[in-house]
């Protein structure tokens, strides 16, 4: 097996090799017989080096893949975006574990709780408020959190493209849809119908709306309250936020497509001959609520935890279906019971 990887590797970077040599002597042709520069060695010299770097992604993915223990794992791109984002994850449960501890109370051992703050009356100065604030003290703390959650969200949403692009391309796929192209597996994702891709869950989209700030005039009006940015509740176990909005080309109306970076963190290398990656859904592979870890293994890792190697999905239009029915929290229509007419009669 480790032989064979090699072997491919070897052939493919062979190749290249044959390709550069011919583009270096047409360098070396001019540079003994001068004359005009032709347009196309520019091209053909960005192209040469796309093709070394994707030669590489795919040896790496090789030797990736020899350590896996299932054939339907992820592809080495898309656990490169996975491990970001599962990066992130970690980090905000943590912020909640502490948030929730800190709004029960809990202090630490050989400390005395802290006393509530006496209640401010009206015509108590507002001592430590900032230079030039509208805001009252606890206000100012709501809005320095809420920008820093903008913040930290903005930071996430930036890291999530870096990653993206690191380990692929974005490229128009035909006239209406738009195609993700792996490094490492030369797997195709494809958006159908899509006029641009978006940046934004629509989960966050909508917190973005609703953390509009109404920051009155400070010459005419007195210092109100700030609407704080709302603080996203906690996903049920098993519901995944993975709608984005988008533009139909051929409707131009709004409709929900799988969020990018999730589809390019699950995908699976393409089975042979084939060219649209396979993906696995992201809810399914983590371990149910109720599942505890072994004794020495890290809770965090989904230590002892194995998910399902054959549930893969075969393209992105499975994976969207397979989240609309399984792991999307819409609640069931009502739907009306017809009354019976008069003249039914019941056998």
């Amino acid at each position: 097996m480790a032989s064979a990887i090699i072997t491919d590797s070897l052939n493919e970077l062979r190749t290249l090799k044959t390709n550069f040599q011919f583009h270096t002597t047409n360098f070396r042709d001019w540079a003994r017989q001068g004359g005009p520069i032709n347009p196309i060695w520019a091209r053909d010299t960005l192209d040469l080096r796309r093709q070394l770097h994707r030669a590489q992604c795919r040896a790496a993915r090789r030797i990736f893949a020899t350590k896996q223990e299932a054939s339907s794992s992820r592809c080495l791109g898309a656990f490169l975006v996975y491990r970001k984002q599962r990066a992130w994850t970690l980090r905000d449960r943590k912020k909640a574990a502490e948030a929730s501890r800190t709004a029960a109370g809990a202090t630490t051992p050989g400390q005395e709780p802290q006393q509530p703050p006496t209640p401010r009356t009206p015509t108590q100065p507002h001592r430590h408020r900032r230079q030039g604030s509208t805001l009252v003290p606890n206000d100012d703390r709501i809005a320095d959190s809420a920008a820093d959650d903008s913040f930290e969200d903005h930071r996430r949403h930036l890291e999530e493209l870096a990653a993206c692009n690191a380990v692929g391309n974005f490229e128009r796929f035909g006239d209406r849809d738009i195609a993700f192209v792996c490094d490492f597996c030369d797997g195709h994702i494809v958006w159908e119908d899509l006029e641009g891709m978006p940046s934004l869950r629509t989960v966050d989209e909508e917190l973005v709306a609703a953390a509009a700030v109404e920051t009155p005039d400070v010459a005419d009006a007195p210092p109100g309250p700030r609407i704080a940015r709302p603080f996203p509740q906690e996903t049920p176990p098993g519901i995944v936020h993975w709608q984005a909005t988008g533009f139909s080309v051929s409707t131009h109306t709004e409709k929900s497509v799988v969020f990018a970076p999730l589809a390019i963190a699950n995908h699976v290398a393409p089975a042979q001959g084939d060219w649209v990656a396979q993906l696995r859904c992201p809810a399914c592979d983590e371990p149910p609520a109720d599942y505890t870890p072994p004794e020495g293994e890290e809770e965090d890792e989904g230590g002892g935890w194995h998910a399902d190697a054959d549930l893969v999905l075969d393209d992105l239009g499975a994976l969207e279906e397979h989240l609309a029915w399984q792991h999307t929290a819409l609640g069931l229509p009502s739907v009306p019971v017809p009354s019976a007419p008069a003249s039914c009669v019941l056998m």
